[in-house]
Parts: structure tokens; C-alpha cells; sequence
């Protein structure tokens, strides 16, 4: 009944302000740099994929590359969860470990990388799993180019709402991946909209910072998609473009997310030097913008020519 009674008051609890942004967000310019974390996969041995994940050898990694934060994803389109949720899996008619997994990996990340100073961030997509049609089915969603419906947002609001509760103030922001179509959340004069959304992702944390990412697109990349949005999701294939060229919204940060090898999640490159990147993150952070580099891990363990770059950039950067 909480989480019903938190998703039905979203658009009066947390209906955004920029003063409240700028205060959401203070944390987050000062980070200067972050490592994004594709942590995906699925199947029959998706529980054992989870357990492999070694939280205390990727915190101590974390450490040595000057990480002030980690985006790690929950899931995508898979279906597959690196966590239990009950909510989702009574939506979907799955059984506990069936698509959520057994461990609660993101409660031991909160905890190794806690020791460490080192805040978690969680990814979603914006839509339900797009592979997975029974989920979409039962989520009451349809593909993620057309507006998402009323029934969709109410029941992927309680999903997070979930997790948010449950991590609370360990959870310091979340990056929302595939909002390409707003029409659904636009109307604000409709029951679940943008701040139904907003208020289950900060209904365990009211400081979470929140980005909603449209694609690539230069202009739509560094935009401002809602009024509950408090930096730019920021998607890139590559470190170039900087905040003077596209600025942020006012009061937003500016913020990128890209790889470092040559697509997400490889275990390649990396594509730019070392001195190439410090330079880039040092005249990004010059102008008040903040840098997420994506990264190998298998395990919990980096690719080492990543985690190589990312001592160069520590060494030089923090």
C-alpha cells in the first residue's frame, strides 16, 4: 500500500523546482568523473552470473581508478534483474529468482563501495523489457517509440518505487535509458505523468538525482526532457563534445556518458590516450560538467587496459 500511495501522490510530493534541483545536485559537479557499469545477461544461469560478481574486488578497482560514483544497471531489455522485486515479479507472474535474481547485488555494492566514499547510482530503461513479451504484456507497455500508457507508468512506477524504498538514501541518483518518446508523460493533467515517475525514484532518497536519456542526438543529448530531471543523460560513442558547445538547461548539470572502448561494455581500446582523456575531463570539469566513462567488467572485475587508463586518470585528475 506504500508504494501505491507514494506512486498516486507523485504529482504533489515531489513536483520539481530549479531550487530544488540545484540542491539535489550539489553532490554531483564537485564528482567530476564516475564509471558507468553494464552489468547484463540473462538465461538459466543468470543467478549464478550474479553471485560471480565479486562486489569487494570491483569496490577496491573502483577505488583505484578515483570512481566518486558508479552507474550500474539493474537490467534492460532482457528482462533479467540483478535484484529481487517483488512488485515486478507479481506484475509479470514470475517466480522469486525466475527474472530477478536470488542476490541483491546492488545491496552489496552500496555496501563495499560505502567503504570507500564512493556513491551508486542505478540504471533502468524508461520501458518495460523490451525482449521480453510477456513482461510487456503484463506491464501493460507497448514498444518504446510510441507513448508509453497510463496503466505502463502506474505499474513501472511501483517497480522502482520498490527498490527506491529499499536502498533509501544509498541510492544517490538514477540514469533512465530510452526515453524516446514523452508523449506519455507529457500530459500532466493525466493521473501517472512525469512526477509519478520522479516520486518512486526518490521515494527511499528525496536528494536523487535523476537523468532521462533521448538517444545521441547532440541537441537532445544535453537537453532538459521534464522539470524532475537534474542532469543531462548525456549519451556519446566518444569523449569530444564539451558543456561550452551544448550547454546544459539552467539548472541542470551537464554530464556524458561514454565508452571508453569502441562500443559499450567492450573489452577493447581504449579509444582516446590517456593524456587525451585527462585533458578532456579537466575542460569538461573546467566548465562545470561531469564525466562517466562505461567500462569492461567481468566478474567484478575490470578490463585491465581500462582500469590502466582510469589510475592514469586518477593519478592526474584527483
Amino acid at each position: 500500500m506504500r508504494v501505491l500511495a507514494i506512486v498516486a501522490m507523485g504529482a504533489v510530493l515531489w513536483r520539481g523546482t530549479a531550487g530544488a534541483a540545484d540542491i539535489r545536485g550539489a553532490w554531483f559537479p564537485k564528482a567530476k568523473y564516475g564509471v558507468f557499469v553494464h552489468f547484463l545477461g540473462g538465461g538459466d544461469g543468470w543467478n549464478e552470473q550474479v553471485e560471480r560478481f565479486d562486489a569487494d574486488a570491483f569496490a577496491q578497482q573502483m577505488k583505484e581508478a578515483g570512481a566518486a560514483y558508479v552507474i550500474f544497471t539493474l537490467g534492460q531489455n532482457s528482462g533479467y534483474y540483478c535484484s529481487p522485486n517483488a512488485t515486478y515479479s507479481n506484475y509479470c507472474g514470475y517466480e522469486p529468482g525466475d527474472r530477478c535474481s536470488n542476490r541483491d547485488l546492488p545491496k552489496d555494492l552500496i555496501e563495499a563501495l560505502g567503504k570507500h566514499g564512493i556513491r551508486l547510482m542505478l540504471y533502468l530503461p524508461s520501458r518495460a523489457p523490451q525482449a521480453d513479451k510477456n513482461a510487456m504484456e503484463r506491464l501493460n507497455d507497448v514498444h518504446e517509440r510510441q507513448p508509453a500508457p497510463q496503466e505502463f507508468t502506474k505499474r513501472w512506477s511501483e517497480v522502482i518505487c520498490e527498490w527506491a524504498l529499499r536502498y533509501g538514501k544509498n541510492v544517490h541518483g538514477w540514469w533512465f535509458d530510452g526515453s524516446y518518446n514523452t508523449a506519455g508523460w507529457d500530459d500532466l493533467d493525466e493521473p501517472y505523468n512525469w512526477a509519478t515517475w520522479a516520486a518512486a525514484c526518490r521515494a527511499g532518497n528525496p536528494d536523487s538525482i535523476l537523468a532521462f536519456n533521448p538517444g545521441t542526438n547532440l541537441e537532445k543529448a544535453f537537453s532538459r526532457l521534464t522539470g524532475e530531471q537534474d542532469y543531462t543523460a548525456g549519451e556519446q560513442n566518444s569523449f569530444t563534445v564539451l558543456p561550452e558547445q551544448y550547454p546544459a538547461p539552467e539548472g541542470m548539470t551537464w554530464h556524458i556518458l561514454a565508452h571508453l572502448g569502441t562500443s559499450w561494455a567492450r573489452s577493447d581500446g581504449p579509444q582516446h590516450s590517456d593524456q587525451a582523456m585527462i585533458d578532456y575531463i579537466r575542460t569538461v570539469n573546467a566548465q562545470g560538467g561531469v564525466v562517466s566513462i562505461d567500462v569492461h567488467v567481468e566478474d567484478g572485475r575490470l578490463y585491465a587496459p581500462h582500469l590502466a587508463q582510469l589510475k592514469a586518470i586518477a593519478g592526474a585528475i584527483r
